[in-house]
């Protein structure tokens, strides 16, 4: 259910099966939009930027360890869309790239295998007597089904007891400021136009939701980006923008990646975050802790990758990238803004020397390659309870933020804003949102600086919600749960989000035993998975070739187990706001 990335990849590999032994299999693609795009609607506006180059993006595995039988050919992201490799493309064009795939995987299939598509989402789940599902879909129809891939994506949350009393209390002070609002998430960010033009608005966070959100309320309001006589940008507003004030509890703002100097091919290899390390580690102390076990190690690869390209004369530049900030002495909110901006200059300067010239850069795109080093000591209750629960809190958002950052140009960008008054900090680190009846509005507050505190009339929240099935709105979600079919993955009295799977990707049931039928994949088993939000790159092993791969198989093994039918039906399907779909 859902046939957006997570969901092609699924039926890449079962069209890539070698010959099996069955007349015909039926797949039933399960999506309210177009099979491919997911949430990469190729309708956003073109300002929307990816934060992956064309060149590290493909649909198609050829030269993926894991891509046995006959792998479908088809072009890279950038071959397709004729760019430059290194280009930063709009996510509109990786929405047409997406749904053009699925038409070269359509066209492709073997001629055993029959592609429906249903434009709905699928609301329940029924289980019968032979253990096969009946799924009854949006628009009334039902389908059955031998077997059920879940790659649905993001969804939405209910609102927790803190939003609703936000939400309350916007509902009571609305006649005394008519601009008063509250978005609990900028997703979709049509919801940002309800935003008056010269109303105040507090983002809650500097990430990559932040710089969507401030993109939509600047650009996307008419504003525009001219060159300065001293190369910098300057921002020319077009009056119809808000004034925009930013925040975030760490204090941590966006690093934008590097220039890229390597190749797909060009993987960091770990000298101390080694599989052997890892084994020895876990035989000695069972679970481990992430910061007592992993972060040293962690730390070595930094060096040991920042001193491969040499001119290192402070290696405790290199090591800051995994420091929390430090709170400090009290400060004017000014010179907080003012450390901002000068940071976005010097990491953009670091940038622009390239993921290969630069030590710190060289670091930071070490720690995107280790990822798969990272899934192997934390994943399936790798960790403690405790230390999970801080690793998911505190060294998560911080690896992101480090790793998975957005072009320099958004610096640029951030600074020319900065620069015009536009945005502002709203806030020093520590910051919150207080609730001011006096005002009608939201105050913005830190203890940790000595400047008057900032009013504003819309709160925003720029993030995506977790994956907390207990909590998602999605009927099918329900249906799993009540059901019994599916359970909230829990490690000990921790619970990070994510449906309980095993290794192959099958949902755990409400009594511990595997579901042979079911298998999740994607954001929603981020949880007992680690960052599962990616893409594959040309000609190399990548992670959601494996975890479908592993679907598919378990998929095969069941479908051929004893006493089954030679002609089969197998699911993808689901109802997704967010990134990601299935097939």
């Amino acid at each position: 259910m859902g046939a957006g990335p997570r969901g092609l990849s699924v039926l890449e590999r079962i069209c890539g099966l070698p010959q099996i032994h069955w007349d015909s299999l039926s797949i039933h693609l399960i999506d309210p939009n177009h099979p491919g795009s997911g949430t990469h609607h190729p309708s956003q506006p073109s300002y929307l930027l990816m934060n992956t180059v064309a060149g590290q993006v493909t649909m198609f595995r050829t030269g993926d360890s894991k891509a046995a039988g006959r792998p479908i050919s088809g072009p890279s992201l950038a071959e397709w869309a004729d760019a430059p490799e290194n280009t930063y493309l709009p996510r509109n064009v990786l929405g047409r790239y997406l749904a053009h795939s699925y038409r070269i995987l359509r066209r492709q299939a073997p001629d055993t295998i029959r592609i429906h598509e249903h434009r709905a989402t699928a609301q329940t789940l029924r289980a019968l007597r032979d253990r096969s599902w009946v799924l009854n879909l949006s628009d009334g129809a039902i389908v059955a089904a031998d077997f059920v891939f879940l790659t649905t994506g993001h969804g939405t949350n209910h609102p927790t007891t803190e939003d609703q009393s936000v939400q309350q209390f916007v509902a009571d002070h609305r006649r005394a400021n008519p601009r008063l609002r509250y978005i609990r998430s900028c997703y979709p960010l049509q919801k940002l136009d309800t935003i008056e033009p010269g109303a105040r608005v507090a983002v809650r966070g500097m990430g990559l939701s932040a710089i969507d959100a401030v993109a939509s309320l600047t650009v996307g309001r008419g504003g525009r980006f001219v060159p300065g006589s001293n190369g910098e940008l300057i921002y020319r507003p077009s009056g119809d923008e808000p004034r925009i004030h930013v925040y975030s509890r760490s204090g941590r703002i966006f690093s934008p990646r590097a220039v890229n100097q390597k190749t797909p091919a060009d993987v960091y290899r770990p000298s101390f975050l080694t599989a052997d390390e890892l084994r020895n580690l876990r035989l000695t102390n069972g679970r481990l802790d992430f910061e007592s076990h992993l972060l040293p190690l962690l730390r070595a690869e930094l060096r040991t990758a920042a001193e491969s390209v040499g001119g290192i004369s402070d290696l405790r530049e290199v090591e800051s990238v995994l420091r929390r900030p430090e709170p400090g002495r009290a400060r004017m909110l000014g010179e907080y803004q003012s450390a901002l901006v000068d940071f976005l200059g010097t990491d953009e300067r670091r940038a622009a020397e390239g993921n290969l010239r630069n030590p710190v850069k060289a670091a930071a795109d070490a720690l995107r390659d280790l990822r798969d080093e990272l899934r192997r000591a934390i994943e399936h209750r790798g960790l403690t309870p405790a230390s999970h629960q801080r690793f998911c809190q505190v060294y998560a958002p911080m690896l992101n933020a480090v790793a998975a950052g957005p072009p320099a140009s958004r610096s640029r960008e951030w600074r020319a804003l900065f620069g015009s008054g536009i945005l502002q900090l709203g806030a020093g680190p520590g910051a919150t949102a207080r609730l001011d009846s006096d005002s009608a509005g939201f105050v913005l507050e830190s203890t940790l600086q000595t400047s008057p505190s900032t009013r504003c009339d819309v709160l925003v929240g720029a993030s995506v919600d977790p994956f907390l099935p207990e909590q998602d709105t999605s009927p099918l979600t329900r249906s799993l749960l009540s059901a019994g079919h599916a359970r909230p993955f829990a490690n000990g009295w921790f619970r990070p989000g994510g449906f309980d799977i095993d290794t192959a990707g099958r949902l755990i049931d409400a009594d511990g035993s595997v579901v042979p039928n079911i298998c999740a994949l994607g954001h929603i088993t981020e949880g007992p998975h680690y960052f599962t939000n990616m893409l594959p790159a040309p000609g190399v092993d990548s992670r959601i070739t494996a975890d479908a791969a592993a679907a598919v198989q378990a998929m095969v093994d069941h479908l051929l187990g004893p006493q089954r039918s030679p002609q089969h039906s197998t699911t993808a399907a689901g109802p997704s706001p967010l990134p990601e779909r299935q097939a």
